[in-house]
């Protein structure tokens, strides 16, 4: 299917009732924590994923009004830019570790319409060391071939459509929520520099009778990256 054009998948089933997901790459470096907190309240997701996510972000959102309505948070708080959280209403599961170059994490949401395997990951660029990046893609390419239930593979992934080692995810049978809304050609980065953001990172994937049914891009204070919220359900 073309990347532009919105690509037909099976209907979710009927009455349920959607879980909504965001995603965003704090930047290390973000002191506009505050302003995060207030936009993430205005969102009101299910489960929020936060990559680059630093000891000091989490003293600051935990110690925020947010952070009373996401009682289940499972964090990994690596140096710089390899931190990892998932924040949830719902009860989380921890799965199997995964051995990624930055710190993922593998959960099971026990959400409105049944469990959610929930992986949440951040590739290095592989301007910086293309063989980690290679493998933390065909890591998440392995958790696709295995998937027996629904399953979100979300984050910032630091791939684009345009790459070839991405596009194998497509063909291992994840859905891109984008692509799939027909707004394939959405960019997530840079959001810092004088040009404008040209390149889309971030994903949120689906395989496993799970399918997207919206999909949704938000600007983060203080951050190089857009974030998003897609809206996810069992398929019938």
């Amino acid at each position: 299917t073309p990347v532009g054009v919105p690509d037909p998948s099976l209907p979710a089933a009927a009455g349920s009732t959607g879980l909504r997901v965001a995603s965003l790459n704090l930047w290390h470096r973000n002191d506009r924590i505050d302003e995060v907190d207030r936009e993430l309240a205005e969102l009101g997701a299910d489960v929020i994923v936060f990559t680059e996510f630093t000891r000091s972000h989490q003293r600051a959102l935990q110690a925020s009004a947010l952070a009373g309505g996401y009682p289940h948070r499972i964090a990994r708080n690596g140096r710089g830019a390899t931190g990892i959280a998932v924040w949830s209403r719902w009860p989380l599961r921890l799965g199997d570790e995964l051995d990624t170059f930055n710190d993922s994490l593998d959960v099971t949401v026990a959400g409105p319409d049944g469990g959610v395997e929930l992986v949440a990951m951040h590739m290095p660029t592989p301007l910086v060391d293309v063989d980690a990046w290679r493998r933390d893609l065909a890591t998440a390419a392995a958790i696709g071939r295995t998937a027996d239930g629904p399953t979100l593979l979300i984050g910032d992934l630091n791939s684009s459509y345009w790459h070839p080692d991405f596009r194998r995810l497509l063909d291992v049978g994840f859905v891109d929520a984008h692509t799939a809304a027909g707004s394939g050609f959405s960019t997530s980065w840079p959001t810092d520099w004088w040009v404008p953001p040209f390149v889309r990172l971030d994903h949120a994937l689906t395989i496993g009778a799970l399918v997207s049914t919206g999909i949704a891009d938000f600007e983060i204070p203080g951050s190089d990256h857009r974030g998003l919220m897609v809206t996810v359900a069992p398929t019938r």
